[in-house]
């Protein structure tokens, strides 16, 4: 008889257990989808992050330019009296125009690194404040998943994209 009990009340914790679980299966889940690719384009973020850039790294730019200029004078120096230029003249004309032509490899180089650093900075922040206001949107409006990339299909529905969007739009108006 003592076994017997045992049996029934494992059967009976095993139903609850079951029950239990069957219920929290069955409760809704409040799923959302977001279009991160869109949501990095349009957060104005990316526009302050790009015009940050340019301010930055526009006089640089100018100066290569510059340079490039002056080595395409240069150049066309050369092109155009090389013949009737004496032999030191010439030489010192494409002397003048090699050590341009480096500097400018030189500057050309150390811009796209730095260029590409501040970038890959800018894209984390970015990232970083698109991860923020879905979180945001999706505490605030009760989602217990949100799905981005990878989905094939989300229906209207789902799509929290706008609603980031103007979360990042609140976050980059507090930031200014």
């Amino acid at each position: 008889m003592d076994r017997a009990v045992r049996y029934g009340l494992s059967v009976l914790v095993f139903l609850f257990a079951a029950a239990t679980q069957a219920e929290v299966l069955a409760a809704p889940i409040k799923v959302g989808y977001v279009n991160s690719v869109a949501l990095m384009e349009q957060a104005p973020q990316a526009d302050i992050a790009k015009h940050a850039l340019e301010r930055e790294f526009s006089p640089r730019e100018r100066e290569i330019r510059a340079l490039q200029q002056q080595a395409q004078t240069l150049q066309g120096r050369l092109d155009n009296g090389g013949a009737s230029m004496g032999d030191t003249e010439r030489s010192t004309l494409r002397q003048q125009l090699d050590q341009k032509m480096l500097r400018i490899q030189q500057m050309q180089s150390d811009f796209q690194d730095d260029l590409n650093l501040k970038k890959n900075e800018a894209l984390g922040k970015l990232q970083q404040a698109v991860l923020q206001a879905i979180k945001d949107v999706a505490k605030t409006n009760g989602y217990q998943l949100v799905l981005s990339d990878g989905v094939v299909y989300a229906a209207p529905s789902v799509d929290i994209t706008k609603l980031v969007a103007e979360r990042l739009k609140q976050l980059a108006k507090g930031k200014q």
